[in-house]
This record gives C-alpha cells, structure tokens and sequence, in this order.
C-alpha cells in the first residue's frame, strides 16, 4: 500500500522566535520528506516572515490578512495538495514520529476519522517552573479528555484526511473556539475523533498569570458566544456561572494525583493557581453576563 502525500498546515502570527524550531523539526520527520509539504500561513505578522522561510528550503509560505487561527489554516488547506492534512502550531515542537505515527493510525482500518494527537507540556526551565508553568503541566492541553469526553481535538495537533475536512467544511472563525466547533460539527455528522497517544507535539507552558488571565478571558469570550448561538441564554449562562462557583473538587483531585507534578510543593503551587484562576473566572463570567466587552473582544480576532 502506497504511502499518502501528507500537507502540513501552520498558522503564524508574530512568533519568529519560536517558528524556526518548529520547522527545523518537521523537515527532520521519520515520515518522508518528499510526501511531505509544509504550509506557513503568516496571518498579518509586524514583519515578514520570508528570511525564516528561505532558510528552510521547500517551506511554502502564504498569507491571510483575516485575523484568526480559523481562516489562516483554511488557506493554508486551499493551497495544500496532501491527502492527508497535519495542524499544528508555531510554538510547537513535533516529535521525530509525529507524521508517520499519525498517518498509521488514520490509515488503518477501522480507524477515527480525525485524530487528535497528545499535547505535552513543557517548561522554559524544568528546575525552576514558575506556579503558572506547574499548573498548566495539568491542565495546559487535556487532549486525551478534549477527544473522549468532549468530541475534538486542540487545534495544535489535528491529523485528517482531506475529504473528511471538506466534507466537514473550513474552520469557523474569531468569534468561537474554533477546533471545538469543527470537532463538534464533525461529530455530528457522524465523524469519529480519536486519540492518537503516540503522534505527540510539545507545547510550551504559559509563564505567568497575565498569560493565564488572557487565555481565560477568551475562553470566556468564546464560551459566552457560542452559548448566544442557543436558546436561553441568560439562564443558561446564569447557570453556567453557578456551577463554576462551586469548589473544583474533580480538579482539586486532578491535582494531587497528576503525574506530571513531583512532591508536595509543586502541587500546593498548582493548587493555588488553581483556586485563583476558577474565582477570577468566576468573577469575569458573571461580569460578562450582559455584555463582553470587559473582556476586550478585540484581542482575540487573532
């Protein structure tokens, strides 16, 4: 059985820092390079991007000027040619066998339709980790229970086949979470999302608080949209904000016994991310109840 031409789809909006090393290690993949195609999608960056991409020669670069990881990775799937398409993200470091692993799995038989591949977390220095960096060890990419418990998978590492997506159709963008929406839309069609344990990228922990608080406030923002979509809105959200009041025991639990934590100290510091973050958000949501523009929409078209 032939091998399928795999197209690599990457969003990019002011991350040269880390870009580079992220395409270093894809031209280094086990699968082989000329079944392979990388797609950057510069979405409106402050300066170009064409010096990093001609150092990495058969690294197509495109351009989108909407803002938002939605429309930067459908263009960057309208001028792909693989059959199979692999997203991931610029501050991403894929392992050596990410391709390779994720295409085994998709092409087998019986397999998902979509996979959604493991997300590691990792520290700038993992002797000294901030307490943001030790929570986000938990809870920074849930990927496994994104794709069991919730029917996606994180945009950062999606691996399907090109008549699965234009099946499904693009992306949607700014307003929602977009690989939760496509995840669900997906499902919903009768798709199957799985997990792919062994397709892993690395992800970097966010550092501090106000990289924690940005995250949060446009989870809110898209939570809050996506919840205008159906009925009952402010007796929905009511509730939701209720819920979020109560103690998080699940994830106090989480906690205690994450794997990814060594020792007392490192889970006290998670711990008291933890409580601060749920009351913050507790906080923002009830705020936002008549209207989001505390949370300051405009950051997150991006």
């Amino acid at each position: 059985m032939s091998q399928p031409r795999v197209s690599v789809v990457i969003p990019h909006l002011n991350d040269h820092a880390r870009l580079p090393r992220c395409l270093e290690l894809l031209q280094q993949q086990s699968y082989p390079s000329e079944l392979t195609e990388i797609v950057v999608v510069d979405n409106g960056s402050a300066r170009p991007i064409r010096d990093i991409i001609a150092a990495f020669p058969g690294v197509r670069e495109a351009f989108e000027a909407e803002r938002g990881c939605g429309t930067a990775r459908n263009r960057g799937v309208q001028l792909s040619r693989g059959e199979i398409l692999a997203f991931t993200d610029s501050d991403c470091l894929p392992d050596r066998d990410w391709v390779a692993n994720g295409v085994r799995r998709l092409i087998a038989p019986g397999a998902p339709d979509i996979l959604g591949g493991d997300i590691l977390i990792f520290c700038v220095d993992e002797r000294q980790p901030t307490e943001v960096e030790l929570y986000e060890k938990v809870f920074g990419f849930q990927q496994q229970l994104y794709v069991h418990r919730k029917h996606f998978a994180a945009g950062a590492n999606i691996i399907t086949s090109r008549p699965v997506f234009e099946k499904v159709g693009g992306f949607r963008n700014g307003r929602l979470p977009e690989d939760l929406e496509w995840g669900r839309r997906a499902t919903a069609m009768g798709y199957r999302v799985g997990f792919a344990p062994d397709a892993v990228v690395k992800h970097p922990a966010r550092r501090s608080w106000s990289d924690l608080r940005w995250k949060m406030d446009r989870t809110i923002f898209h939570q809050r949209n996506a919840m205008r979509e159906q009925d009952l809105f402010l007796l929905r959200w009511i509730l939701f904000v209720t819920l979020y009041a109560v103690p998080p025991m699940d994830k106090i639990w989480e906690v205690v016994i994450s794997p990814h934590l060594a020792g007392t100290m490192q889970r006290l510091a998670a711990l008291r991310v933890l409580i601060r973050l749920r009351y913050y958000r507790v906080a923002r949501m009830a705020g936002s109840l008549w209207d989001a523009s505390n949370l300051g929409q405009e950051r997150f078209h991006v």
